[in-house]
């Protein structure tokens, strides 16, 4: 069991590098860490399916019952949901990509603390699987407030340069589609929470 957790928690981690060199290359337009970015991927896809069988393998095995077979069936779905978190990492990525270095000079600092919150919120999640507190898990499910209400104001934001700068509506458009990978990053943060949470408080 504990060689699944180290394995789960490696590859979350993986995951939450992938999301802070996307913010990275993002801001800075580097695209050779963007590309790092996407190839690393492949690694944490390879940890997934490595994970997923260790547990499937150690139901079949040897028959875990209470705590045990908890954590086995949570595994499953944490797996998947950090998966998807690398996927958001690479389409950041990408968009850093395209956007070629000119991310908006007004949204940088925005950009900046809401990887801060996202990655903070991911972590968090981690340490929940890891070792469930029910403390954790609503800090957790609580501060998606946060990541909402600070997507709805850059939102807002970028509406109004798409007004002032009709001319840049696609950079502008794209730069949106790089705070929407973040906040998706907590939902999955969240959902990885109230995954953790259901099989606890059951």
């Amino acid at each position: 069991m504990e060689e699944i957790r180290s394995d789960v928690v490696r590859m979350g981690s993986d995951a939450n590098d992938m999301v802070r060199s996307a913010v990275e290359a993002t801001l800075s337009g580097n695209a050779d860490l963007a590309a790092r970015v996407i190839a690393a991927d492949d690694q944490v896809d390879a940890a997934e399916r490595a994970a997923m069988q260790k547990a499937v393998i150690a139901v079949m095995q040897e028959a875990p019952v209470g705590e045990d077979l908890r954590f086995l069936i949570s595994t499953l779905g944490i797996v998947c949901e950090i998966e998807k978190v690398g996927d958001h990492a690479v389409k950041l990525a990408r968009r850093a990509t395209k956007l070629n270095g000119k991310f908006p000079g007004e949204l940088r600092l925005p950009l900046i603390e809401m990887g801060e919150l996202v990655r903070k919120s991911f972590a968090a999640s981690l340490r929940l699987y890891a070792d469930y507190s029910p403390t954790l898990a609503s800090e957790i499910i609580e501060g998606d407030e946060a990541v909402d209400g600070a997507f709805i104001c850059v939102r807002q934001r970028v509406f109004g340069l798409v007004q002032e700068r009709p001319d840049a509506v696609e950079s502008l458009i794209r730069t949106m589609e790089c705070f929407h990978a973040l906040e998706h990053v907590a939902d999955h943060a969240v959902a990885i929470a109230l995954k953790i949470s259901m099989l606890h408080d059951r």
